[in-house]
């Protein structure tokens, strides 16, 4: 079965959107992975942004797969919080849940190290920490029937409390929500060996998946470990939608083309 591919948008710069949304035309990209904050310098603004940039989407046929870096500018910590601090938390995701709706979009990717930083708590302490906020939270997910994708980060990129896979899924089963589940970035495999278990055995709370290179680079020479992950994943017929994450600061035309194409290439 062929896959839907999209591409992160923080792979090139705001003004280079145009140029290319014509790239992903032209090989058949199905849409972005979307950071707003990569559109507006605010997260008020970001929400006004969302309408027009919606109709610069339909323009190109494309749409948006997952909304991401949904705590960029912000300073929210879940392990270092009060009432008041949580209050605050709760009414940015509100704003999150209304961009995605906006764009008709049924997934946000969490993934922040720095939401995250642990610098307090032991493990156990942390979990509890953990579930007893996204359990709070979770009727307002099921509510508007959008999906909040937990993602594993290495700690060779700042992460201390979710850096491992099987930690995730131990929480993930707790938390048993349909809308609760795992960002599957291959980042896992950056700094550690290939292994197909990480992601088969857990394959049905995979709601989201991103393929990555080393540092986030460009994949106009994908590794081995990319290259065995997707022969894995044609595999399988229930994970249909795949995304390329690329970061870089400044827009490469040229090497964001042959990405998409060894992308197409390796799962099409």
């Amino acid at each position: 079965m062929k896959k839907k591919l999209y591409i992160s948008n923080l792979g090139w710069q705001k003004k280079d959107n145009l140029k290319i949304f014509k790239i992903l035309k032209k090989h058949k990209i199905k849409g972005i992975d979307l950071a707003p904050i990569k559109l507006s310098k605010t997260w008020s603004s970001a929400e006004k942004e969302a309408y027009n940039f919606k109709k610069t989407l339909r323009k190109f046929d494309l749409k948006i797969n997952a909304i991401q870096g949904i705590f960029f500018n912000t300073k929210f910590n879940l392990f270092n919080m009060n009432k008041i601090d949580e209050k605050k938390l709760i009414k940015h995701l509100k704003r999150i849940i209304k961009i995605s709706k906006i764009y008709n979009c049924n997934k946000i990717v969490l993934g922040s190290a720095t939401f995250r930083n642990n610098i307090i708590f032991d493990k156990n302490y942390a979990n509890k920490i953990f579930l007893k906020f996204f359990k709070k939270i979770e009727p307002l997910f099921r509510k508007n029937k959008i999906t909040i994708c937990f993602e594993t980060i290495p700690k060779q990129y700042g992460e201390n409390y979710l850096y491992d896979i099987e930690h995730l899924v131990e929480l993930i089963k707790n938390l048993d929500s349909p809308f609760m589940k795992i960002n599957f970035d291959t980042s896992i495999f950056h700094y550690n060996k290939f292994d197909k278990k990480k992601f088969s055995k857990n394959k049905r709370l995979i709601q989201n998946i991103q393929i990555s290179e080393k540092e986030f680079n460009f994949f106009d020479k994908p590794n081995k470990k990319n290259k065995l992950f997707c022969k894995l994943i044609k595999k399988y017929s229930q994970h249909k939608d795949i995304s390329l994450e690329i970061i870089s600061n400044k827009t490469n035309f040229h090497k964001i083309e042959n990405s998409i194409q060894e992308l197409n290439f390796l799962l099409n």
